[in-house]
């Protein structure tokens, strides 16, 4: 059957099969996940791939995960998981492939050298200090800035909301201070 009058076949829309709630649910929480993704991840594609993963796993169990009293606390956690399975999955490849070069007698050019740390910036290496810090502090901030409430953040991490508010200011407040002493390293021509 040919829908375009071409030659292609006509193919049904993927999402009409999608549930209206689950729908729902994942439009409203695409954008604040891909941020938090992309947090952690650094790269948009990388980032996106990870939220769709979570989206698929929320919707084979979208039965079970629609009676969550907190649905988007549940999904972050379920694309937490999503982002330390991709992370784990990169680097078993990323270490397969530094063998396979070893094996080869290649090595790593200069010029992936300089491009791998021209990726960072002052403020993603201010949220890498501050983890390695405060942790709690770092997570409360990329939660805060995926636009969850402090109800949800403290629900998550196992703490209270009041813990949440404050370990967010002052993660907030550190991590001002570490990307600013970052920006003055680089103007100055220091290594951070």
């Amino acid at each position: 059957m040919s829908g375009y009058g071409d030659g292609q076949e006509w193919h049904p829309d993927p999402m009409d099969r999608l549930r209206a709630d689950f729908t729902t649910f994942f439009k409203e929480v695409q954008y604040p996940y891909l941020g938090y993704a992309m947090q952690l991840l650094r790269n948009r594609q990388d980032a996106e791939d990870a939220v769709q993963i979570a989206g698929m796993k929320i919707h084979a169990k979208w039965d079970e995960f629609a009676s969550h009293p907190n649905l988007r606390a549940l999904g972050l956690r379920v694309l937490r998981d999503a982002i330390k399975d991709y992370l784990r999955s990169r680097y078993r490849a990323n270490r397969r492939d530094r063998a396979a070069a070893t094996e080869a007698g290649l090595h790593q050019s200069c010029v992936d050298q300089i491009w791998h740390l021209g990726t960072y910036d002052a403020l993603d290496r201010a949220m890498d200090e501050l983890a390695r810090r405060e942790p709690l502090q770092a997570e409360c901030v990329r939660l805060r800035v995926a636009q969850l409430s402090y109800e949800e953040i403290a629900e998550i991490l196992g703490i209270t909301p009041g813990t949440a508010r404050t370990y967010y200011s002052r993660g907030r407040k550190l991590a001002k201070e570490l990307a600013a002493g970052c920006l003055r390293n680089d103007q100055e021509g220091e290594p951070s």
